[in-house]
C-alpha cells in the first residue's frame, strides 16, 4: 500500500525522541498503520516484540515488527491516549472514537484499507466473517471521512502525505469524492448491526487470548493483531 516516511527505527526505543512517536486513538489504528507501510521489499510486516511504558500524559507502545517477506525488523513507536488500558482495551475493531482525523493513516490510506476489507468479503464463506470484513471496512471508511472540512468535496491536500496518495486522487477523483464515501457507507449496515453480528465470535475470541496468555509468560491477551491480519 502507499508508502511514507512518518515512522521509523531507532537503536533504543527505550528513549523514544518525539518526532519518532506516531500518534494513535487505539491499538487497532496501530494495527492499520503496520499494514499500509510495507517494507521495502514489499513484504508485510508482522508484530515480533512488545513493550509499553507511561513516560507522561501519554501512553508509549513500541513494536518491534518483522517482515513476513524478507525477514527484517524495525521498531515502531506509537504514543496511545494516556488514559488507554492495554489489559482493558476498547471492542476489537474500534479505531478512533473521538472526531478528529487520523496522525496515523492518511485519507488515501484509509480508502486503501476499505477496499481491501471490501474485496475480501467475496472470498469468505462464514457470515461472521463477513460482518468483521464489512464492520472494518465501515470504519475504515468513517476514518477517511474525517479528514473532510464542511466544504470539502474531496479530501483536502493536508490529508494527503505521500506521492503516492496524490497519485492515487489525481487519477481517480470522483472514487474519493465525499459523495462517493457517503454514498458506500449508506450501503452497509450500520456499526451496531454489524457488532451484534460479530459479538459471539468475539467473546469466544477473547476467551482463547486469555487463556493462551496465561501459558505464555510476557504475552498479553489484548496483543490480538499478533496473530496477523484479520
Amino acid at each position: 500500500m502507499a508508502d511514507s516516511s512518518h515512522t521509523g527505527p531507532r537503536p533504543d526505543p527505550s528513549e523514544p525522541a518525539a518526532g519518532d512517536l506516531v500518534r494513535v486513538h487505539s491499538v487497532q489504528e496501530e494495527y492499520f498503520h503496520l499494514m499500509v507501510r510495507a517494507c521495502t521489499c514489499g513484504g508485510p510486516w508482522f508484530s515480533h516484540e512488545q513493550a509499553v511504558e507511561h513516560p507522561g500524559e501519554r501512553l508509549v507502545h513500541h513494536v518491534t515488527a518483522r517482515c513476513a517477506k524478507c525477514g527484517k525488523e524495525q521498531t515502531f513507536h506509537f504514543a496511545l491516549p494516556g488514559e488507554t488500558k492495554l489489559d482493558h482495551p476498547a471492542p476489537i475493531r474500534e479505531i478512533n472514537p473521538t472526531n478528529n482525523s487520523s496522525e496515523a493513516v492518511d485519507a488515501a490510506e484509509w480508502m486503501d484499507l476499505a477496499r481491501f476489507y471490501l474485496e475480501r468479503i467475496e472470498r469468505l464463506k462464514s457470515p461472521t466473517e463477513r460482518a468483521q470484513s464489512l464492520l472494518d471496512a465501515r470504519g475504515c471508511l468513517e476514518e477517511a471521512l474525517k479528514f473532510y472540512g464542511p466544504g470539502d468535496d474531496g479530501p483536502p491536500p493536508g490529508a494527503l502525505w505521500s506521492d503516492a496518495s496524490r497519485r492515487k486522487v489525481a487519477g481517480h477523483p470522483d472514487a474519493y469524492r465525499r459523495e462517493s464515501l457517503e454514498t458506500m457507507l449508506a450501503k452497509m449496515p450500520t456499526t451496531e448491526r454489524l457488532r451484534q453480528a460479530d459479538a459471539p465470535d468475539q467473546r469466544e475470541f477473547r476467551k482463547a487470548l486469555r487463556q493462551a496468555a496465561r501459558r505464555r509468560i510476557g504475552r498479553r491477551w489484548w496483543e490480538f493483531w499478533k496473530r496477523g491480519r484479520n
